[in-house]
């Protein structure tokens, strides 16, 4: 990679951009880092942070001058403004969707089904825009990402166990996952920037290990080291369950479809990653200690 380069971070506090941070100021290379909040002095090389909210981030915004975009942040924030990357140098982007833009077109829930319309709206326009302003994209579909005790799936699961020693799940729990860290995802950032095969491409980046929605909590208990207390329960019931949960006074937020997907096998097969830029992502939980436990 050229070292003389800079690279804008979008959502650099977030699951994916501090990991990428890291990689990029191990490689010596300089980084503009975009944070709704303003940040302390960074430790890492080369990376400057910018308080910038994407939400109000005007086309006429002050941005230094960089090459290259790696959008972390929500998809859908990246079109509004795009320009203003594009009038700061940009003519390279790499941004981060969902493969729930797939998975849960058909969910029973309005607010999911809301969320993979507008990620499914949110690329078309990416690639209509880049297409108009002559910039490289590529995009990425992760997953169930997890890493660093960050991540709003695995680490849930995590700290229920921790508090009640147990852990309930749907039916047999047989629907296959690929849980997918972030490091790999970072990783992938950067091993596509310089590779012209991956312009205007979509990719799945799941995993690198299939196993059941049960198989993955029992790994979970074996990385915390306590013994796996799976309870099965009816799917109907479950469905209640987090309905009614989801009812309580600032309690969680839980759609019932979650019980439905716990038996329904949500892989994708990321060979098209691995032929073009070497993708080959680790199998699931390989550090607990690093993963499970916030430091």
């Amino acid at each position: 990679m050229n070292l003389e380069r800079a690279i804008f971070v979008t959502g650099a506090t977030g699951i994916v951009g501090c990991p990428l941070l890291t990689s990029l100021g191990d490689r010596g290379i300089k980084a503009y880092a975009l944070s709704r909040k303003k940040q302390s002095v960074s430790t890492k090389p080369r990376v400057r942070w910018l308080e910038s909210d994407l939400d109000r981030l005007s086309v006429t915004g002050d941005l230094p001058s960089a090459d290259v975009l790696v959008h972390a942040a929500p998809l859908w924030l990246l079109p509004r403004n795009l320009q203003s990357f594009v009038r700061s140098g940009v003519r390279r982007v790499i941004a981060f969707s969902s493969t729930s833009a797939e998975s849960k077109t058909d969910t029973r829930d309005h607010r999911e089904r809301a969320i993979a319309d507008r990620l499914q709206r949110a690329e078309k326009e990416c690639y209509e825009l880049c297409n108009y302003y002559g910039v490289g994209l590529t995009l990425f579909r992760p997953t169930l990402i997890y890493g660093f005790a960050r991540d709003r799936n695995i680490t849930t699961i995590a700290n229920f166990i921790k508090r009640f020693g147990f852990f309930a799940v749907a039916g047999e729990a047989k629907g296959k996952r690929q849980p997918v860290h972030a490091m790999d995802l970072a990783a992938s950032s950067i091993e596509v920037i310089d590779n012209p095969q991956s312009i205007n491409r979509t990719y799945n980046l799941s995993g690198g290990e299939q196993l059941s929605y049960r198989a993955m909590v029992q790994r979970i208990f074996e990385g915390l080291d306590k013994p796996p207390r799976i309870i099965h329960l009816p799917v109907r019931l479950y469905r209640v369950g987090l309905r009614c949960m989801s009812m309580l006074k600032n309690g969680p937020s839980f759609s019932p479809d979650v019980a439905d997907r716990m038996n329904r096998d949500l892989c994708f097969n990321h060979q098209q990653a691995t032929s073009d830029f070497g993708y080959r992502p680790a199998k699931f939980l390989i550090d607990p200690q690093r993963d499970l436990y916030r430091t």
